[in-house]
């Protein structure tokens, strides 16, 4: 490699994202407007080891030991492999609400960026991908790339597991997200654990062949197919059980104009779907009404599609 370090602050954006995008689990991810992590470092040579300086917004308490948190282990993983071992300051201004929206892929893919800039390195995508996803199963103990691939790429991915491999498919316009984004949230560890070890083969050819006909929508650039393909009949009949109200909030996102319903990754958030804007508000209006009718504390969100992935923030 060549190049040198930069001893100048440098902040970068890492969008939040929905992984699985409802039947692709585990597998199909994708990277939203609106909402994601600013994270602004810089080496400093008069510390004698790296250092979180703050973490602002998040919205449960997160760790500010350097090697406790995915966005500064990915920074120095990078920083590692430049032969830099210069410590870093650091700070974190979370702007991923709730679960099931990527927060910690945010984390882990803007500091493994961040470590990229900070380094003077040309690291390629393959290897800022590999840092993140090291950071995030050192701290969850799990290899889940649909996040982290979506945040690192942008717009829809799909990713391999088993390999340690993500491709971006690209972005796709027209597609409008309303999310209901709870107060109660779901650990991906419970999610996970009540997901059976058999699943009838209906409900897994099903989930195949929407699984497709996602990819189909982002390369016909159809979003009418792609927002009518996000049912979920592998996984989302146990996770559902988790969230309050799951069940009515998806009927009336339905009947009030929305093409399509899902879990964002293992919840508890939700995202209502439509190739229609003029629907979005009567769909936020009709979801507002069940979560007051069922006492549910929720925050609502609209979002599209972010094409970009992460990237130097801008000043």
């Amino acid at each position: 490699m060549t190049g040198s370090s930069i001893s100048r602050p440098v902040s970068v954006y890492a969008p939040a994202s929905v992984g699985n995008i409802g039947p692709g689990f585990d597998t199909l991810g994708m990277a939203i407007t609106g909402m994601g992590d600013r994270i602004t470092g810089e080496l400093d040579h008069s510390l004698d080891k790296d250092r979180i300086e703050s973490i602002t917004g998040a919205w449960t308490a997160l760790p500010t030991i350097p090697d406790q948190n995915t966005a500064s282990i990915s920074a120095r993983i990078l920083l590692d492999r430049a032969g830099i071992k210069t410590p870093f300051r650091m700070t974190i201004a979370k702007g991923v609400p709730g679960s099931g929206l990527g927060s910690s892929a945010a984390s882990a893919v803007g500091g493994a960026f961040l470590g990229h800039l900070l380094s003077g390195q040309k690291f390629t995508d393959a290897e800022i991908l590999d840092a993140a996803l090291t950071a995030e199963s050192e701290v969850s103990g799990g290899v889940f790339l649909d996040n982290i691939s979506a945040c690192l790429f942008g717009g829809v991915t799909v990713s391999h597991g088993a390999s340690r491999t993500a491709l971006p498919v690209g972005p796709i316009e027209g597609v409008h997200l309303v999310f209901v984004v709870p107060k109660a949230t779901v650990k991906t560890s419970e999610a996970r654990r009540i997901l059976p070890d058999m699943v009838p083969r209906g409900d897994a050819v099903g989930a195949l062949a929407n699984t497709a006909g996602i990819l189909a929508g982002v390369m016909r650039k159809d979003p009418d197919l792609f927002c009518r393909r996000v049912s979920d009949p592998l996984i989302e009949p146990y996770r559902k059980n988790l969230i309050p109200g799951f069940d009515s909030l998806k009927e009336t996102a339905l009947s009030s104009g929305a093409t399509g319903f899902a879990i964002s990754g293992a919840g508890s958030t939700m995202v209502a779907l439509t190739p229609d804007k003029k629907r979005i508000e009567a769909i936020k209006d009709s979801l507002q009404a069940v979560l007051n009718t069922l006492r549910i504390e929720a925050s609502l969100f609209f979002s599209t599609i972010d094409p970009k992935g992460v990237r130097i923030a801008n000043p």
